[in-house]
């Protein structure tokens, strides 16, 4: 074999090699960036395509084998370069640094641009699915406006909710979020399906409160002092929930819509 082919065979090993890793290297910096900020990109038949792909461990293995053979077929193409008159190009190896620079940065582009699209997407179906609740059993959800007016009919309400959470996959389960007094200070009380009628009948409701955090704490108390009537969304990490507040006979209540997405889109 010509002492030219063997150095474009020792390079071509190497390359093989080189941009095997660096898949592996690409992988392993959007799995990082996707769990350090709780990206939601890929279904759940694409993340156990990838997470087989890396588990072939012998990948690894080989690679590394392959690898030093290529190295030491590199070292003793490098002793007849200068007889062959072959030469390294600094311009070449710059040309690949930038190249995997841009992959890199054009993969975690990729992996917050999934996100954002994963989240406006179940954004868009929690919204929808609930205004078509809302319109198509607004017969049910006109009972619990006169349920709180009503202590007799209170118990309706867990009833009532577990009608709407059963009505569509888009979210498993519908909240009820009232207000209430304590000390004369403002709080928020919390009803779902599995409130009890005895708890319904106690003094705010059994001491229900509804433990806001920072994303709403502000957004409940403005629409509770009738500062806001409009609907509210929050997501972070797999957590998606929608405010939707009613105004009925004088009562104040949100209905809270809630999902958690495992997966994303990417991959279905």
């Amino acid at each position: 074999m010509k002492i030219n082919t063997k150095i474009r065979l020792a390079n071509l090993t190497t390359w093989i090699m080189l941009i095997t890793i660096s898949i592996i290297s690409i992988w392993f910096i959007g799995f990082v960036v996707s769990n350090t900020f709780d990206l939601n990109v890929f279904t759940q038949k694409a993340s156990t395509f990838l997470y087989s792909f890396i588990g072939f461990s012998a990948v690894l293995v080989i690679c590394s084998a392959i690898l030093n053979i290529s190295i030491n077929i590199s070292i003793i193409a490098d002793s007849k370069i200068s007889e062959s008159g072959f030469s390294n190009s600094k311009t070449i190896n710059k040309k690949l640094y930038f190249a995997i620079l841009i992959v890199i940065f054009g993969l975690i582009a990729f992996l917050f641009l999934g996100d954002y699209l994963t989240r406006k997407n179940v954004k868009d179906k929690l919204i929808d699915s609930s205004d078509y609740i809302v319109k198509t059993y607004s017969e049910s959800i006109k009972k619990i406006g006169p349920c709180f007016i009503d202590t007799a009919n209170v118990a309706k309400i867990p009833e009532v909710l577990k009608f709407l959470s059963e009505q569509k996959s888009e979210f498993p389960t519908v909240l009820l979020i009232t207000s209430g007094k304590y000390d004369g200070q403002l709080t928020f009380l919390e009803i779902d399906h599995f409130t009890t009628r005895k708890t319904l009948k106690e003094p705010l409701f059994g001491n229900s409160f509804y433990k806001c955090e920072d994303y709403d704490c502000q957004y409940l108390t403005d629409f509770f002092t009738g500062k806001t009537n409009k609907k509210f969304f929050w997501t972070e990490e797999s957590d998606y929930k929608l405010y939707y507040p009613f105004e009925m006979n004088g009562v104040k209540f949100i209905l809270l819509f809630t999902k958690i997405q495992r997966n994303g889109k990417i991959g279905s």
